[in-house]
């Protein structure tokens, strides 16, 4: 099993693109099951797919899982059909014989009272907004929400190490805090945008793989 997370493919930006693909083709190559644990894509709206077909085609694969994050949340399986969007944002599994918790991260963390009320209150009116303006506004204002992304969420939010016990499971992988931490029964993975790092784990335990 192959985790990543933080992978922020903007729009129109190839090279952010033609990366993440080439790691994707390796990594499916290796077989097992890929996990993509959220803000695949910088921002996100139903009608923007066009713009980044290759990338959704690349997903199209029984090995490959997304779970939408705080940055691409609208991403659906209505709005991607070729690609395996699971509907939680939070699932557990058993690749081997522990149970992990896998998630984006933005559900996991403590105090960030601003964005868990943006979470609460906010989505649910961006998710009306998205079906009913046109794409020219929804892409702005996707790009104004990304630029105000760092003032909603405190640079010092945190996880709690101990919340696979309150989870019930051996461990938790997420991403989201944009930086790593390595816990006896947390991961929170860096962002592959800026480290090219990811998560493997087999029937040897876990490891983190990669390098900018």
């Amino acid at each position: 099993m192959i985790c990543v997370a933080d992978i922020h493919i903007r729009p129109g930006r190839n090279g952010d693109s033609a990366r993440f693909l080439a790691w994707l083709e390796g990594a499916k190559g290796r077989g097992g099951q890929i996990y993509i644990l959220g803000d695949l894509f910088d921002y996100w709206y139903s009608g923007i797919g066009g713009r980044l077909g290759e990338v959704l085609d690349a997903l199209s694969s029984p090995q490959v899982f997304v779970i939408p994050g705080n940055r691409d949340f609208l991403l659906s399986r209505n709005s991607a059909p070729k690609a395996a969007i699971l509907g939680e944002e939070e699932i557990v599994l058993s690749p081997t014989s522990q149970r992990l918790l896998l998630a984006h991260g933005h559900t996991l963390t403590n105090a960030d009272r601003g964005f868990k009320a943006l979470h609460a209150f906010g989505w649910p009116v961006l998710r009306l907004l998205d079906r009913a303006l046109p794409g020219a506004l929804k892409d702005r204002l996707a790009r104004f929400l990304v630029s105000s992304s760092a003032t909603v969420r405190p640079p010092r939010t945190s996880i709690d190490p101990s919340l696979a016990s309150k989870k019930k499971v051996d461990m938790v992988v997420c991403g989201h805090l944009h930086r790593m931490i390595l816990s006896e029964r947390l991961i929170v993975l860096p962002p592959f945008f800026g480290t090219g790092r990811w998560l493997a784990w087999d029937e040897k335990g876990w490891r983190i793989e990669g390098g900018a």
